[in-house]
């Protein structure tokens, strides 16, 4: 037991240092906590998933949803509003193609029967919120980017979950319904947002007088997790609800016809503190240490053909990328760095781990290739999205990036000139 108190002390100094080195280098401090978990789990054997037991999975989703309510805080409905198209243009775009790529290879290469391969395809399709949304923060992009990019993880962590359950369901029974599909995709954005946007209403007007009680800083999140439960247990998007709650607790003002309801009128609402955002960004902190050690931990090694199906794969994805921001984002409707990051924003994690393991409970023939393409391609997407940040940085691609999306190259930088801004 003190050994294990002892390695937890050291990983939690660790990542503070990881998260130095990113401001110096500009390596994602994300990265370097999941090749430690890959150095302690598969390369060393010294942890197993199963070691953690339930813990390990509690953990990932307490990270998920604290990563999705602290952007939820931070995003401004008229920028939404704003992006709501490039928002669904990139998302969908990015969804389809992501998905076709994984059939390709799911089929041709891996030899997976067409329904296993469109299954593939919605295990993979979406991007990681966890990842992404860490990345906008440490990276502080600014909008419209960053919440295009926070809404895309969103989103497609929505779309991922409907495809991959309805596609599961379709190959149970052997038929699809489509028509079905898109009503739960429907139905899950809209009920899990009036979920999260009333729930931040009922905690704002009790949250005065729940003050009054001692020891009560840890009840905003406790109640945002009642409300990612009763969302996920009703067959709505958790993260959705996760997300409206946040951008409620900050943007309830906004919200006129809710201010004007009977029981809200003569009412003061609370306010999220400066202190709170300071304790959820401590707890952030910790639970997404935990969250990437425990990811890399669970990443599966399984063959060399795997792994290069798995690598030919992540790069056909990320190479499709680019053109897809660039029709979305015509040149000078946003600034040619941003557009550059958001070509790279396409790392794989946590719903698509937990999402390759349901074709194998159900019992799927062939389900455990999936599971172990799935797991390679999220090592590798986040490692080539690390590795591409400050790559992207040196004069040769800042200034392909600059001709792309800019229309004009970054000029040559003596020893006399400053630096690029």
């Amino acid at each position: 037991m003190a050994e294990i108190v002892l390695i937890i002390g050291l990983l939690v100094f660790l990542a503070h240092f990881f998260t130095a080195l990113f401001r110096r280098t500009r390596v994602p401090d994300v990265l370097l906590l999941l090749l430690l978990g890959v150095v302690l789990g598969p390369v060393m054997g010294w942890v197993k998933p199963e070691d953690f037991g339930h813990v390990g999975g509690v953990v990932s989703t307490f990270a998920l949803i604290v990563i999705l309510f602290e952007s939820g805080i931070d995003l401004k409905p008229e920028v939404i509003l704003r992006t709501w198209r490039p928002t669904l243009g990139l998302t969908l775009t990015t969804f389809v193609l992501t998905i076709g790529c994984a059939y390709l290879a799911g089929y041709y290469l891996l030899g997976l029967s067409p329904m296993l391969a469109w299954i593939l395809g919605a295990t993979v399709g979406g991007t990681s919120a966890a990842v992404v949304i860490a990345l906008v923060k440490r990276l502080k992009m600014p909008d419209p980017g960053g919440t295009v990019l926070v809404m895309e993880s969103a989103l497609g962590d929505v779309l991922c979950i409907v495809l991959l359950l309805g596609l599961v369901e379709a190959a149970a029974l052997g038929s699809l319904h489509a028509g079905k599909m898109i009503g739960s995709i429907f139905a899950s954005l809209v009920c899990a947002g009036a979920i999260g946007t009333i729930g931040g209403f009922v905690w704002l007007a009790v949250l005065n007088t729940v003050r009054q009680f001692p020891n009560t800083i840890f009840t905003t999140l406790a109640f945002l997790f009642i409300l990612f439960g009763i969302s996920d247990i009703l067959g709505f998007s958790g993260a959705i609800a996760a997300l409206a709650f946040g951008a409620t607790l900050t943007n309830h003002h906004r919200l006129e016809f809710l201010h004007n309801h009977h029981l809200l009128r003569d009412r003061e609402l609370g306010a999220i503190s400066e202190t709170d955002v300071d304790f959820f960004l401590e707890i952030l902190f910790l639970l997404k240490t935990f969250f990437f050690i425990y990811m890399g931990v669970s990443i599966r090694f399984t063959g060399m053909r795997l792994i290069g199906i798995a690598a030919v794969f992540t790069v056909a994805v990320f190479l499709l990328r680019i053109p897809v921001v660039r029709f979305v984002f015509p040149r000078g409707s946003i600034a040619w760095k941003d557009a550059t990051l958001m070509t790279f924003m396409v790392p794989k994690g946590l719903v698509s781990a937990v999402l390759a393991s349901i074709p194998v409970e159900r019992g799927l023939v062939g389900a455990d290739v999936i599971r172990d393409f799935t797991y390679m391609v999220v090592l590798l997407s986040i490692c080539l999205t690390a590795v591409l940040i400050p790559l992207s940085e040196l004069p040769p691609f800042s200034r392909f990036y600059r001709w792309l999306f800019e229309g004009r190259s970054v000029p040559e930088i003596s020893e006399s000139q400053p630096a690029m801004e």
